[in-house]
């Protein structure tokens, strides 16, 4: 069996990261795995031979990527549909899309060495942007996001409207600050916030919730992610903005709609054998013990 390639990628403003990522280094070789350097990382501790993303990317079977959700989410940004199983440790706290923790290296080491782990495919939300300018519709790009696209104000106060349809088929206006479109891994992000439902990342399906809605019965909709999802906006008075993953991508002046579907790639997930979403869950929600448990012990 070929020998797994490994590919190191470190946040060089994550305070520690130096540190792991000599440790990685040091633990895959005593293993017999070599490991490959993004540039930036071999630069943070004075190493030879770091190569460009892509490059390392290509190069790699399991990319690591030592920082928090927000750097992995860059590496997918920068690969796209060359992405390859992406294995996050996280430098502090779990994440949700990291499978452990700096303190918990030499166990995903062992787990890659092994083969003891799972790949989890997320669902990538693709987002088409149309302008329509003086009755000429201006096709304004495809962007692609791990967690949601989100349309809301850009500085102004005031309501913004939105229509929203489904396969064609009209659902809902909105009136308020905006709307949320979010995957599965995405429903833990900001559409948490929003009040949107929580969803299994195996779910095959996407949540619709309004930002701040001006109408009490205007609730987060949960939809197939076969749907083709259409948000309609008129000219604005004041600029709107078209947001992925929490990065603005686009500034909309003139009335636009925003098609809305899964991507034709998914993002593989490292995940540890023994690792669930719902014992995250209860990690970063708080969701600890069980009054029916707790009656049963006493």
């Amino acid at each position: 069996m070929a020998e797994t390639r490994i590919g190191l990628i470190a946040n060089p403003h994550k305070e520690g990261a130096a540190e792991l990522l000599r440790k990685l280094i040091d633990a895959f070789a005593s293993l017999g795995i070599v490991t490959n350097l993004e540039n930036t990382s071999a630069d943070l501790i004075g190493a030879e031979g770091g190569m460009e993303l892509e490059d390392l990317g290509a190069a790699s079977d399991i990319l690591i990527v030592l920082g928090g959700d927000g750097s992995l989410l860059w590496v997918f940004n920068q690969l796209r549909e060359n992405i390859k199983p992406l294995a996050g440790i996280n430098i502090g706290t779990l994440g949700f899309l990291s499978c452990t923790t700096g303190e918990g290296y030499q166990k995903l080491v062992d787990a890659i060495a092994g083969n003891e782990f799972s790949i989890s495919d997320r669902a990538i939300v693709k987002a088409s942007l149309t302008i329509d300018e003086e009755g000429s519709a201006i096709e304004g790009g495809e962007y692609f996001g791990v967690n949601e696209v989100t349309i809301s104000r850009a500085s102004s106060s005031r309501v913004i409207r939105i229509e929203a349809s489904v396969d064609g088929k009209f659902v809902n206006h909105y009136s308020g600050d905006g709307v949320i479109i979010s995957t599965p891994t995405g429903s833990t992000a900001y559409s948490l916030s929003a009040g949107g439902p929580i969803i299994d990342p195996a779910a095959g399906v996407f949540s619709m919730t309004p930002i701040c809605p001006h109408g009490l019965a205007n609730r987060a909709i949960v939809m197939s992610d076969s749907s083709a999802i259409e948000l309609q906006m008129p000219a604005p008075r004041d600029p709107l903005l078209l947001s992925i993953d929490g990065r603005p991508v686009a500034e909309i002046e003139s009335a636009a709609t925003v098609k809305i579907e899964r991507a034709a790639f998914d993002l593989p997930l490292l995940m540890m054998a023994d690792a669930s979403f719902y014992e995250v869950l209860h990690h970063k929600l708080g969701w600890f013990g069980s009054a029916v448990m707790n009656r049963n012990s006493e």
